[in-house]
């Protein structure tokens, strides 16, 4: 039977895992991260929240028509739009070249 190195082994099995891990979008934001996504505002004014929920604090405003970029992460109806600021799906419509859905 053909036998392997210890150190061998858990050399390979950590390149495995980092290459899943960087495959999946898991690893870090930067190589193999999630791709931003880009959507219009829809509503006259779309209050942005610290937060994914309404009862989270206000900090800032869009405009309708306004672009905005997001990541594909939604929680409970918001999404997230970076640097701690959610704002509400309903009106948020895709872009026509964003790179994720509603």
């Amino acid at each position: 039977m053909f036998l392997l190195p210890r150190s061998l082994l858990l050399i390979g099995a950590g390149v495995l895992g980092v290459s899943y891990l960087i495959g999946t979008g898991q690893a870090g934001s930067g190589f193999g991260g999630p791709e931003p996504c880009t959507f219009r505002v829809t509503a006259d004014v779309l209050n942005v929240r610290s937060g994914p929920s309404s009862a989270n604090a206000r900090v800032g405003e869009l405009r309708q028509g306004a672009e905005v970029a997001a990541t594909p992460n939604v929680v409970g109806g918001f999404r997230d739009l970076g640097d701690a600021r959610w704002a509400a799906t309903e009106f948020l419509a895709p872009a026509p070249d964003s790179t994720c859905g509603p």
